[in-house]
């Protein structure tokens, strides 16, 4: 049996982590190293979600003439599960990629001189590299 003041400790180690994780983030955003874009989770989201919710749309076409009758179920009940887990999976992906791209547009406007350097990259050119900057209004 384990005593309160075990429980306590149990407790503290394993909200510690949280704690930690938020601490750090915040001395990210404050210290002007730039957030993850979500650039990524918003076009796996995005496709995800869009095949799924075409393979749901879809569905009923299984229960037409255009299916062979012995498969009509086969096509309706696959297609259902296949679309759920791809829609299932895609709109978690596809709102922390949006949580993440407006951290990341907050950071941009707060840190105007630090943001201007993360536009500028390199890009091969014939002979060596280019220098680029990107820029949006």
């Amino acid at each position: 049996m384990k005593t309160p003041v075990s429980l306590f400790v149990s407790a503290a180690f394993a909200l510690a982590p949280g704690a930690v994780l938020a601490q750090e983030r915040e001395t990210e955003l404050l210290g002007g190293r730039p957030p993850p874009t979500g650039t990524g989770m918003l076009v796996t989201g995005s496709i995800l979600t869009g095949v799924g919710a075409v393979n749901l749309l879809s569905s009923p076409l299984c229960k037409t003439s255009l299916v062979p009758r012995d498969t009509q179920d086969v096509c309706l009940g696959s297609s259902l599960v296949i679309g759920g887990v791809l829609a299932a999976v895609g709109l978690p992906l596809l709102f922390v990629g949006i949580s993440r791209h407006n951290d990341y547009v907050e950071w941009k406007r707060r840190h105007r001189a630090l943001s201007l350097l993360t536009d500028v990259g390199v890009a091969p050119a014939p002979g060596g590299a280019a220098l680029t900057w990107s820029a949006s209004f």
